[in-house]
């Protein structure tokens, strides 16, 4: 599947989530989407894009966490793939530039976006914070919460170490706890 359909699949798990978190103890409103490396793409473009949203069901959502996604300009990322990814980006992504932008979160970001953390790795010789900070300031000025979440380890290590004690694990931490007081008072048991 491309990275449009990939999208699609994840906004139907999400909606399915929401219309039974309540049989589940939780509450269909909280949901926090989370996901590393290829998922932080997917679950930014999924928070990002309204009418994918819309289209299959999806109620607001609380907030997402964006661990070190590759792409959230697609057509900023493109032309600096890792020669190793390009066939591999040019298979989830396309070829032109409308493809592009059709599976890119920041291009497709409007004002119904959740708050959104983008946590990246400085080590990365594709620049991902680059990318996190554009979409920070293309939230702001369409009046959606964002913040970019910089972090001295390689892409493995983003999600490999989180849920550690650790600094980086508090302030992901905080961002969560930060969207809703339910969600703090759980992250604190």
């Amino acid at each position: 599947l491309d990275a449009r359909a990939q999208g699609d699949e994840i906004a139907k798990a999400t909606a399915f989530v929401q219309a039974h978190a309540a049989e589940w103890g939780g509450d269909p409103n909280k949901v926090i989407l989370m996901g590393h490396s290829a998922g932080a793409h997917l679950v930014s473009l999924v928070n990002a894009d309204g009418e994918l949203r819309r289209r299959h069901g999806v109620r607001p959502l609380l907030g997402t966490v964006s661990l070190d996604a590759g792409a959230i300009d697609v057509v900023t990322q493109m032309p600096n793939v890792y020669p190793f990814l390009k066939a591999r980006y040019r298979e989830a992504f396309g070829d032109s530039e409308a493809q592009w932008i059709a599976a890119s979160p920041y291009h497709r970001l409007g004002r119904d976006a959740a708050p959104w953390l983008g946590v990246c790795s400085t080590q990365r010789k594709d620049d991902p914070c680059s990318q996190a900070r554009a979409y920070v300031a293309k939230s702001e000025g369409l009046g959606v919460r964002a913040a970019v979440l910089p972090q001295p380890m390689g892409h493995g290590a983003l999600n490999n170490t989180l849920g550690e004690d650790n600094d980086y694990t508090r302030e992901v931490e905080a961002f969560m706890a930060g969207l809703d007081p339910a969600v703090a008072t759980r992250l604190r048991d």
